[in-house]
């Protein structure tokens, strides 16, 4: 072969790595892909509590895995800044919220008439007529939304002692309450339905008998979130919300009685 063949031939090798070499470099990365794709499942379905999921961490362990050279790398850059971003700003709102609520609880409202109501005595509640509906956790959300003046949460279970001392005060807040619009959901986790029976006709409930259903672990967890609310895994679990589903206050365990009613009547009043 000719040195000029030579020369062309090589010439034309090069030419042919280099654009092999730039088509590889231009094709998308399918870490970016299946991380785009999850990313966009996960806040489609929790919206801003996406950015606070535990998947949201393993997407962004994919971003940092697209190659440098992708196509898709700047694009995947763009995204991780864009989740630490939002994430912050989640965890800042929750955290004025929990502080919201911490000063509620700190601080029972004085309302006028509260003595005269406290004169009239406890109402009675109704015989239990042996009738539990077993819901899914994730209607708890819905339930909230129902366009009630005010929804008082309360999940607990009849094995549970704190449960047992909260109970009356519950079911006396719905009677004093439900007339003037307060909706009380009462979410039994009784694996056994038959224990929860014996026990609402010993309490007499004021508010519909409801009882879990099976659920996978972290699922409640994330039904209370839907509303705003922190679910510690620990019962009983109280949480008032407003006409709008707006998280008014909330508590783990027993709530003092009076700054529970105070808001309730604060709530009732502003709708």
């Amino acid at each position: 072969m000719s040195p000029l063949l030579r020369s062309r031939s090589l010439l034309v090798g090069l030419l042919l790595m280099t654009s092999l070499a730039c088509g590889k470099k231009r094709q998308p990365s399918e870490e970016y892909t299946q991380a785009y794709l999850a990313f966009g499942r996960l806040t489609a379905a929790k919206m801003d509590q996406a950015y606070v999921d535990p998947e949201m961490t393993a997407i962004e362990e994919q971003l940092r895995r697209v190659p440098e050279q992708s196509l898709d790398a700047e694009a995947a850059a763009e995204l991780l800044s864009r989740i630490s971003q939002e994430r912050q700003r989640v965890q800042r709102e929750q955290q004025a919220l929990r502080t919201m609520v911490a000063a509620n609880l700190a601080a029972p409202l004085q309302l006028e008439g509260s003595e005269a109501a406290a004169k009239k005595g406890p109402r009675e509640p109704p015989e239990f007529d042996g009738n539990i509906e077993t819901v899914g956790v994730d209607s708890l959300p819905e339930r909230t939304r129902a366009g009630n003046k005010a929804t008082l949460v309360f999940i607990y279970a009849s094995w549970c002692p704190a449960c047992r001392q909260t109970f009356p005060t519950v079911n006396q807040l719905a009677l004093n309450y439900q007339e003037r619009g307060l909706e009380v959901v009462g979410l039994s986790i009784d694996e056994d339905p038959s224990d929860l029976v014996r026990y609402l006709k010993k309490s007499r409930p004021a508010f519909q008998a409801l009882r879990a259903a099976p659920y996978p672990p972290g699922t409640l967890k994330r039904a209370v979130s839907d509303f705003g609310g922190t679910y510690p895994n620990a019962i009983p679990y109280l949480a008032l919300l407003d006409g709008q589903g707006r998280l008014v206050a909330q508590s783990p365990g027993n709530l003092n009685r009076s700054a529970l009613a105070a808001h309730i009547e604060r709530t009732l009043r502003s709708q």
